[in-house]
């Protein structure tokens, strides 16, 4: 998506660096981005270190926000505040737009705290988020995969700001 919308130049960015410890993920985004500097954890990264960037995206862990295991959320301090990171990254180098991915569990029930408190923060450091739940199978995708997209533009978003594309028939 984010390379169509870089082919219609209705967004000017480039990859210059991403943040895994994962392996597998590590190869995988090597295929795809060569020459991209990995720093590694997260939580390790100096932010006054990095290149500057104007676009941010971020899948924090799901795990403990997922209606499949213990959603534990903060509790986890390994894994459920990993946004907190996201959060000081952004404050120190204020990119013009973040996009950040999760499941659709963080916004219910006893985690529901937590994601008030992700666009809390966001506000906080100036950017003005817009949440949306999308599930694959409505963009043509055979996969009932429901997915938090919280973007947020640093400033104020047009007032019919919309995120939501229009929906594709699933033909398979």
């Amino acid at each position: 998506a984010l390379k169509r919308l870089r082919t219609r130049r209705f967004l000017k960015y480039d990859v210059v660096a991403y943040s895994e410890i994962d392996k597998d993920a590590i190869d995988m985004y090597n295929l795809n981005f060569p020459r991209r500097k990995n720093y590694g954890n997260i939580t390790d990264i100096d932010e006054t270190t990095l290149p500057d960037f104007n676009f941010f995206t971020g899948g924090f862990p799901c795990q403990p926000f997922s209606t499949i295991v213990d959603r534990l959320g903060e509790v986890d301090e390994t894994k459920g505040t990993l946004f907190h990171d996201i959060i000081r990254i952004c404050s120190h180098k204020k990119p013009e737009y973040i996009l950040l991915e999760n499941v659709k569990g963080i916004t219910v029930g006893k985690l529901k705290e937590t994601y008030e408190t992700i666009l809390r923060e966001l506000k906080r450091i100036g950017y003005t988020p817009c949440p949306v739940i999308l599930n694959s199978k409505d963009y043509g995708i055979p996969q009932n995969r429901e997915r938090l997209w919280i973007f947020a533009k640093r400033g104020t978003l047009p007032q019919n700001f919309s995120m939501v594309p229009p929906q594709v028939k699933l033909t398979t």
